[in-house]
C-alpha cells in the first residue's frame, strides 16, 4: 500500500471512528467461535438482542454528551427500573397502552428536572443528574415495596417470545431509535444547533442559538430512551427489580465515547454508539465463554471500561 493510500485510510477512519468499535465486535465473535469450536449465528442473534438494551442507552448519552459542558446523564440507571416499574403497574392496572404513556411521561419529566437543576439553578450536570437519580430511586424503593414488578402479559410477549424472522422485534424498535437519532443529530435544526452548543455555549448563544431549550431537550430524549430501555427490560427480565439499571450505565457512557463522541462536546457518532455496543456486548459473551471465575470477568470488565474512559475524557474540558 503507497504512502498516499495509506493516509487515505487512516483519514477515512479518523471521520468514522464507528469501524474501530465494529472491528472489534468482529474480532470477539470470531475469538468466541474459536473457543467453542465454531462460528454460531445463534450467538450473533442472541447478542444483537442484549445490544438493543444497551443501544437504547448510549443514544440517549450521545444527544447528552454532546450538548458539552462534560454532561453525562447519570440518573438513566434508576430510570430503567422507574420504567419497567411503573409500566408493570400502570399497564396492568389501566391499560396497555396509558400504561405506557404515562410511564413515558413520567420519564420525561426526570428528565425535564435534570435539565432545569442544571440550567436554572446551575449546579454541574454530573452533580444535577447524580442527585435526581438518587430522588428517582427513592421513588423505585417505595415503588418495588407495594408492586411484584410483574410486566403486562403483552410486553412479556414482545420481549421473550415475539420473534421477526430469527430477531426479538427489540432489535427493530432499537433500529427505529437508530433511525431516529441519526435524522434528529444529523438532518435538524435541533442537531445542528446541539453541535454548535457543544462546540462553544458562549459562540452559540452570540449567534442566536437558545441554548437553555436545546439542552433541556438533550436530557428528556436520554430519559424517554432509559424509559423506552426499562420497559421493554422488565419484559425481558420476566419481571422489574430494584438495580436492574445500574450495570448498564458505565456501559452505556463507554459504548458512546468509543464509538467517537467526544466528551467534551460538540461532536457525536450515532453509528459509533451502537458499534460500541455491540462491542461491549460480545466482550461480555465472550467473557463468559472463557469461563473465568465471575469475580475475574468483573475485574476485566471494570478496568476495561474505565481506562476507555480515562483514555477518552479530555481531562481539561470536563466539569464536574
Amino acid at each position: 500500500m503507497s504512502v498516499k493510500s495509506s493516509l487515505s485510510v487512516k483519514k477515512w477512519a479518523g471521520k468514522n471512528p464507528w469501524i474501530w468499535p465494529l472491528f472489534g465486535a468482529v474480532a470477539l465473535w470470531l475469538a468466541m467461535g474459536l473457543i467453542t469450536g465454531g462460528l454460531k449465528v445463534d450467538v450473533l442473534v442472541t447478542n444483537l438482542t442484549l445490544m438493543s438494551y444497551l443501544v437504547f442507552l448510549s443514544l440517549g448519552q450521545t444527544v447528552v454528551i454532546t450538548g458539552g459542558d462534560g454532561a453525562i446523564d447519570l440518573s438513566i440507571q434508576y430510570t430503567v427500573a422507574l420504567a419497567a416499574y411503573l409500566a408493570s403497574l400502570l399497564c396492568v392496572s389501566i391499560g396497555l397502552l396509558p400504561g405506557l404513556l404515562i410511564t413515558l411521561l413520567a420519564c420525561a419529566c426526570v428528565g425535564i428536572v435534570n435539565g432545569f437543576v442544571n440550567l436554572y439553578i446551575k449546579v454541574p450536570p454530573m452533580i444535577t443528574t447524580l442527585a435526581v437519580g438518587y430522588i428517582v430511586y427513592s421513588c423505585v424503593l417505595k415503588l418495588a415495596a407495594k408492586n411484584t414488578g410483574v410486566p403486562h402479559e403483552s410486553i412479556l410477549w414482545f420481549a421473550q417470545k415475539a420473534r421477526v424472522g430469527s430477531l426479538s422485534p427489540v432489535v427493530f424498535v432499537a433500529l427505529l431509535a437508530v433511525a431516529f437519532m441519526f435524522v434528529l443529530m444529523y438532518h435538524t435544526s435541533y442537531g445542528r444547533k446541539l453541535h454548535a452548543v457543544g462546540q462553544n455555549r458562549k459562540a452559540a448563544q452570540l449567534a442566536g442559538v437558545r441554548v437553555t431549550p436545546i439542552i433541556l431537550g438533550s436530557f428528556v430524549i436520554s430519559s424517554l430512551l432509559a424509559g423506552i430501555c426499562g420497559i421493554m427490560l422488565g419484559g425481558y427480565f420476566g419481571g422489574a427489580f430494584q438495580d436492574m439499571g445500574i450495570s448498564y450505565m458505565l456501559a452505556a457512557i463507554s459504548a458512546t465515547v468509543i464509538g467517537g463522541t467526544s466528551a467534551a462536546g460538540g461532536k457525536s457518532s450515532v453509528a459509533g454508539s451502537v458499534c460500541g455496543a455491540l462491542m461491549l456486548t460480545m466482550l461480555v459473551s465472550f467473557l463468559n465463554v472463557s469461563r473465568l471465575p465471575a469475580a475475574t470477568q468483573e475485574l476485566i470488565q471494570g478496568v476495561l471500561l474505565v481506562t476507555i474512559l480515562v483514555v477518552s475524557v479530555p481531562k481539561k474540558q470536563v466539569n464536574i
